[in-house]
């Protein structure tokens, strides 16, 4: 009797594809994949759209003058989905020859010098040959503290590739000089769907008349087909906004310096935005500034995203009437200042005092409270809240857990007002006890245990280096992870905050209860990497 033997190679395409992303995806050698899409051809031709979608591009302008071998190999480019271009400067952080730190070199750049790298014919020729294509970064390899830019015409090809419909510029400026006259004309830009430009938080100058007139004639062009847009506020024309019509915008992320022009408030500026699912407003107020409010009291509006279901507010204000319109599916609300207080205080160490914008602290809970009262938003899945603590504290972490029953992740930034005042951890994790379904709690409870902002390499002074927490300062983390799982035993994971390397970060504790001769003991388990903080705030 034959018997028929089963091959692992009559699974169809689609079972094998899924066998090799778990196996990409679950061994951080990579080695398993690897090894698996070199056992037969069919798994090789299968896996490469699996290895190569993903591609970071170091650019050189040094390298690229010579050939074009430094580029992706063609035999690749029908694979590449999205692509990182870094651009690897010579005015940036360079390395001389030496090992050792001292011989790097800092030299701060002209931030109106243009990148040669990223303009490269070449390179602009392979990405149109790159038929899957449909996201490219571009960024410096380093993270220059006076970042140059891309000219008026490298942004206009990028824009141009037909295939593209993400592009994301990260610390380059767009058309940081003004372009030749003759460069104005119009081009065949792609419809873009996603636009996102990011700049460092703390720069000079904010903006130039070059890049506000380069983003101006950008957004003319594609708010008809833009989905998320993504900009710093300081380049921007504001009154502009309010006069095109962006049928399919879903989600809207501002930050910066609040504008002074035109006076609308967001509720009347933005309503031209129907279908608006995502608002996040990170806005530094100005010397002056009187009021914050989305909608201040007693404007008459009504309210222009009925499917608005994400939000983001910097400096929250108890009487602002948005918050008692808001739609009652909304998914996920973040109340928090701009910067955040624990990156501002890292600012305040690694930047000088006339560097800093003005800044308005976090509310306490009492007016935290005032402002989730006036919420009527039941099904809440997110909740982010930073604040003073004060007197009304208790109440204000009870109110959370009775009205947001439905809450799977929550983000507490708890600052004392009083530094010499004790942390009730036991107090808040009996508060939010009754949170049936929250599944992750991130916190910061400004530990007086945690190490401080870490100081800036540049400036020659002693800096945090150990990889470990001291070790008062991780009992004391491990300590409050135990405390709110056991009085949460639906709870999966804490994050705690802290400063380490350099980095904001968060330690993320496993929660796992275990059954000892009948008695449940729960412990904690902290992987051996931590989660980098999750907002681009440089």
């Amino acid at each position: 009797m034959t018997r028929n033997t089963i091959s692992i190679l009559d699974l169809d395409d689609y079972f094998l594809v899924s066998l090799i992303e778990h196996l990409k995806l679950n061994d951080y050698t990579g080695l398993s994949a690897e090894r698996l899409s070199r056992t037969c051809r069919r798994f090789r031709e299968l896996s490469m759209p699996v290895f190569f979608s993903h591609c970071w591009q170091k650019v050189d302008i040094s390298e690229a003058s010579s050939s074009d071998s430094y580029l992706v190999p063609c035999t690749l480019w029908s694979h590449i989905k999205d692509i990182t271009l870094s651009c690897d400067c010579i005015d940036g952080i360079r390395k001389v020859p030496g090992s050792d730190w001292s011989h790097y070199i800092y030299k701060p750049q002209d931030p109106r010098v243009i990148c040669d790298a990223l303009a490269i014919p070449s390179l602009h020729r392979a990405l149109r040959n790159m038929p899957s294509l449909s996201t490219v970064v571009v960024c410096p390899t380093y993270p220059h503290a006076f970042a140059h830019g891309l000219s008026w015409e490298t942004f206009c090809s990028f824009l141009s590739l037909p295939q593209v419909s993400r592009l994301i510029v990260d610390w380059l400026y767009i058309c940081p000089i003004p372009p030749a006259a003759v460069a104005l004309q119009l081009h065949s830009w792609t419809r873009l769907t996603y636009l996102e430009y990011i700049v460092p938080t703390i720069r000079q100058p904010y903006s130039r008349p070059s890049e506000s007139d380069a983003l101006d004639r950008v957004l003319q062009f594609l708010h008809s087909s833009l989905e998320t847009l993504a900009l710093p506020t300081e380049p921007m024309l504001m009154d502009r906004i309010a006069v095109l019509d962006w049928p399919r915008l879903r989600e809207l992320n501002l930050r910066g310096l609040r504008w002074t022009s035109p006076e609308s408030p967001p509720v009347v500026l933005f309503a031209c935005m129907p279908n608006l699912r995502a608002l996040s407003l990170e806005l530094m107020e100005r010397e002056g500034a009187s009021t914050t409010a989305l909608w201040p009291p007693g404007l008459p509006a009504s309210f222009p995203w009925p499917f608005l279901d994400n939000l983001s507010v910097s400096n929250p204000d108890p009487e602002d009437e948005i918050y008692a319109h808001l739609p009652p599916t909304m998914q996920t609300l973040m109340l928090r200042s701009w910067p955040h207080q624990c990156i501002r205080r890292w600012q305040e160490v690694n930047h000088e005092p006339e560097e800093l914008t003005p800044y308005r602290p976090p509310p306490c809970s009492s007016a935290s409270l005032r402002i989730l009262r006036r919420c009527y938003t039941p099904y809440l899945r997110k909740l982010g809240v930073e604040y003073f603590s004060d007197y009304a504290e208790s109440s204000f972490l009870s109110y959370i857990a009775s009205t947001f029953p439905y809450l799977t992740t929550l983000e507490l930034h708890r600052y004392r007002s009083d530094p010499n005042a004790e942390i009730p951890v036991l107090d808040i994790a009996r508060s939010l006890a009754p949170l049936s379904r929250l599944r992750v709690l991130k916190i910061h409870l400004d530990f007086p245990e945690m190490p401080g902002p870490m100081l800036d390499s540049y400036k020659n002074k002693p800096r945090y280096y150990n990889d470990l927490n001291p070790v008062n300062f991780e009992r004391r983390l491990r300590a409050s992870a135990i405390t709110f799982a056991e009085h949460n035993p639906c709870l999966l994971q804490v994050w705690h905050f802290l400063y380490r390397l350099f980095q904001l970060q968060w330690r993320t504790y496993d929660i796992f209860h275990v059954d000892v001769d009948g008695t449940t003991e729960t412990t904690v388990n902290a992987p051996l990497t931590n989660v980098v903080y999750e907002t681009r705030w440089g």
